[in-house]
């Protein structure tokens, strides 16, 4: 008793501090764990033919024929392309990740990339203003018109 009364407040909080860590460390990484473990038991359970996966050491390939072995599902997949083919077979565990389809992946891409033409060249001409700002528009367009001019003469003479 006479031991808790000599500390200090400043040491009594350091000491509460770390006897929390001690039990909040455990019980995070339990609930992280099983989360981890949870997602990986699902995506082996949707593993089907055809699918393309990338597995834990990098290796990417198509899945091309699933066994299941007591408790254990094998993957057989095929890797290289061609005449460079080869199989393999892994444990449904060691897939890191099952690659969408390159299309879908494509679609969102592509629609952030289309812009109307207009926008396009309007923002052009915006960009081209913000880098030289000390050019007028006019002298630009007559520096332009004179390259053009530049070019066609040499393509006569040559």
């Amino acid at each position: 008793m006479s031991l808790l009364l000599a500390l200090d407040a400043y040491q009594i909080i350091l000491i509460v501090l770390i006897a929390l860590l001690v039990i909040a460390y455990p019980v995070l990484m339990f609930t992280r764990n099983k989360k981890e473990n949870q997602r990986m038991t699902e995506q082996t359970n949707s593993l089907k033919r055809g699918d393309k996966v990338l597995t834990t050491s990098g290796v990417y390939g198509k899945i091309i024929d699933i066994k299941l072995e007591g408790t254990a599902k094998q993957v057989t997949i095929e890797t290289g392309s061609d005449k460079f083919k080869s199989y393999m077979t892994i444990d449904a565990f060691a897939i890191y990740q099952v690659i969408k389809d390159e299309v879908a992946v494509a679609k969102p891409l592509q629609s952030l990339q289309e812009k109307p033409v207009e926008e396009s060249k309007q923002d052009a001409e915006q960009n081209a203003d913000d880098k030289k700002p000390s050019q007028p528009k006019t002298s630009a367009k007559k520096s332009a018109k004179t390259a053009e001019k530049k070019s066609k003469s040499n393509k006569k003479d040559a």
